[in-house]
C-alpha cells in the first residue's frame, strides 16, 4: 500500500517498525492507527496520496514509511489535519474508522471513551463543560429510540500539536496515557519527563485511533491493546469492532473487557496471525488524590491460560449481555452483568471459571437477583460445567433446595400465606448461612443442616457421595462454599409459583428506579 519506490535524492524520511526498539504495547497500537489511518487517507483519494505532493507513504504487514520534501511541516500539518477530524455534530471522526454518523452506537462511547482516558485532561481539548454535555445521538435499541448525551469537541491536541522528525520529543499524557513528569520540582522543569525518538512520538499520536475502548460501569473507560504481529491483520480487527453497539462495548470490569477483544480476535481466526496471547488493558477513574481528572488507575495484562479458556469466555458472553433499563421515572440505563468478569478473571489466573463465587456474592447482590439465567445455562452447558463431583454437589444442592421449596409451598398453602414472602426469607437464610462460612467445619454443617431440610436422601449423591466429600475438607472447603452458592443462584424454576417468586427482577428494577 501507497508508495513503492525508495526516497529521492531531495525527499527525506522516517520508518516506524512495528518490531523496532523500544516499541511497547501502547506504540504497536499507535502504529496500527496510522497504517490504518494512512490506508483510510488513500481510499479518499483513490490510491494516491496527499494530492498536493508534499509526501507520500509505503505500509506494510510490519512497518510504515514516510516520505516528505523540503520542510516536513507541510507535509505533517496536512497529514495530522486529514487524520484527526471533528466532524459538524462534534462528534471525533478518525478517517481509519469512518463517518461516525454511520455507526452512532459505536461513537457515541467512542467519544466519551477518549475524552475520559487520552483526552481526559482539559488542557488537550476544547470540548464541552463536564456537566453540560450539548451533543445529542439518538439510535434504536430493542426497536425502539434511545438518545443519549455526549461532549461536543471542537480542539484537540493530536490536530495541531507540532512535530519535528528530526529531534527528540517530550511525551504528555495526551500521547502516553499515565505517562507524566516524576518529579517536577527537581531541577528544570521536565528534566524527568518522558522522551521519545521522532518515529515512537508519531505512533504515539495516533494510539487514539488504535486501541480498543470499553465503558466500565457509568463513568469509568478502560483502553485495551493486544499484541500486534500484523498490521493489516489489526487494522481488519479493529474496524470489526466500529459495528459493535453500545451493549457489546459495556463491560463489568477490565478482565472482561480483555477477554473480549481476544474472543473476537478469536472469532475471527485473527489470535494466530496476530501472535497475540494477551493483551494490557489500562482502566481510568478518579482518584481521591487527583478528584479533577481521570487518571490512570490499573494496568492489568490478560493472558488466557489456553483456547479453551476463549471459548468458555465466548460462551459466557453469549449467556450474559447488557441490557438496557428504561425506568418510569428517571434516565434509562444499562445493566451490565457481573458474572463475565469473574469467569475472565479465574481464567486469567488458571482458576475454574466459578471460583471465589462466594465473595463476588458478597460484594454485590446483583448477580443474585438479575444473572440467575445465565448462571443456569452455565451449568447445564457441559461445555462450561463438565460432570464430576464440583457438578455432582451443585445437582445434590439443587435437589435440595427443590425440595425444601415444595415444603414451604405445602406449607404456604395450609396457612394461606404467602410462598414468595416465605421462599425469599428461606432464600435469604441459606445464602447468609453459607456466605458466613469461615472454615471447613462451619461449611460442612451449613450444608448438611440444608441437605437434611429438603428430606429423604438426595438422588445426585446416592452413587457418588464419596465425590464430594473432598470438598468440604480443609483445602477445599471455599470451593465447596462456592459451589453452594452457585448452586442457589442458578435454580431453575420447577414451578409457576416459584417463577413467580424467583423469576426475572427486570421489571421490578425498571419500577424502582
Amino acid at each position: 500500500m501507497g508508495k513503492e519506490v525508495k526516497a529521492g535524492a531531495n525527499e527525506r524520511e522516517l520508518t516506524i517498525n512495528l518490531f523496532g526498539p523500544g516499541m511497547t504495547a501502547m506504540h504497536k497500537a499507535g502504529l496500527a492507527g496510522l497504517w490504518m489511518t494512512l490506508e483510510a487517507l488513500e481510499k479518499e483519494n483513490n490510491g494516491k496520496a496527499f494530492s498536493d505532493g508534499s509526501g507520500s507513504w509505503e505500509c506494510t504487514p510490519t512497518s510504515v514509511t514516510l516520505w516528505w520534501s523540503g520542510e516536513p511541516k507541510a507535509f505533517f500539518n496536512t497529514l495530522f489535519k486529514q487524520s484527526f477530524r471533528i466532524d459538524k455534530n462534534g462528534l471525533l471522526w478518525f478517517p481509519a474508522l469512518g463517518d461516525p454518523m454511520q455507526h452512532a452506537q459505536y461513537s457515541s462511547i467512542l467519544q466519551e471513551a477518549v475524552l475520559g482516558t487520552i483526552l481526559q485532561h482539559g488542557g488537550t481539548r476544547r470540548s464541552d463543560p463536564s456537566q453540560k454535555p450539548g451533543g445529542n445521538l439518538s439510535f434504536p435499541i430493542d426497536d425502539k429510540p434511545f438518545t443519549v448525551k455526549f461532549h461536543r469537541v471542537t480542539f484537540y491536541k493530536h490536530q495541531k500539536e507540532p512535530f519535528d522528525p528530526a529531534v527528540v520529543s517530550r511525551v504528555a499524557g495526551w500521547l502516553f496515557p499515565g505517562g507524566a513528569v516524576r518529579h517536577s520540582g527537581w531541577g528544570e522543569y521536565g528534566a524527568t519527563a518522558l522522551e521519545e525518538p521522532p518515529e515512537r512520538a508519531l505512533a504515539l499520536r495516533y494510539l487514539i485511533v488504535g486501541a480498543f475502548y470499553f465503558r466500565i460501569g457509568r463513568t469509568r473507560y478502560c483502553l485495551v491493546l493486544p499484541e500486534i504481529g500484523d498490521l493489516q491483520k489489526y487494522a481488519q480487527a479493529r474496524q470489526a469492532f466500529v459495528r459493535y453497539g453500545v451493549a457489546d462495548l459495556e463491560a463489568a470490569g477490565i478482565a472482561d473487557a480483555g477477554f473480549r477483544v481476544l474472543t473476537e480476535l478469536e472469532s475471527q481466526d485473527l489470535l494466530e496471525d496476530l501472535r497475540t496471547p494477551a493483551c494490557r488493558v489500562i482502566s481510568f477513574g478518579t482518584l481521591p488524590w487527583s478528584k479533577q481528572q481521570k487518571s490512570r488507575s490499573n494496568l492489568v495484562t490478560v493472558r488466557p491460560q489456553s483456547a479453551l479458556d476463549l471459548r468458555t469466555f465466548d460462551l459466557c458472553r453469549q449467556m450474559f449481555r447488557a441490557r438496557l433499563i428504561r425506568p418510569e421515572r428517571g434516565e434509562a440505563f444499562w445493566d451490565v452483568p457481573l458474572t463475565p468478569d469473574l469467569v475472565a478473571g479465574n481464567l486469567m489466573a488458571g482458576r475454574k471459571w466459578w471460583e471465589g463465587f462466594a465473595e463476588t456474592v458478597t460484594d454485590s447482590a446483583h448477580i443474585l437477583k438479575y444473572e440467575r439465567g445465565g448462571l443456569a445455562n452455565m451449568i447445564e452447558n457441559q461445555a462450561t460445567f463438565r460432570d464430576g463431583p464440583e457438578r455432582t454437589f451443585v445437582l445434590a444442592c439443587m435437589e435440595a433446595w427443590r425440595r425444601r421449596l415444595g415444603q414451604i409451598s405445602d406449607k404456604a398453602k395450609r396457612e394461606r400465606s404467602s410462598f414468595r414472602d416465605q421462599a425469599n426469607r428461606e432464600f435469604t437464610r441459606t445464602t447468609v448461612a453459607f456466605s458466613r462460612c469461615k472454615n471447613a467445619a462451619s461449611l460442612r454443617e451449613a450444608v448438611i443442616d440444608f441437605w437434611s431440610r429438603g428430606g429423604g436422601s438426595l438422588k445426585p449423591l446416592q452413587d457418588r457421595w464419596h465425590d464430594v466429600l473432598t470438598l468440604m475438607g480443609e483445602q477445599n472447603w471455599r470451593k465447596g462454599r462456592d459451589l453452594a452458592l452457585l448452586a442457589l443462584a442458578s435454580y431453575k424454576p420447577a414451578t409457576k409459583e416459584e417463577t413467580e417468586a424467583f423469576g426475572s427482577k427486570e421489571k421490578e428494577e425498571e419500577k424502582d428506579e
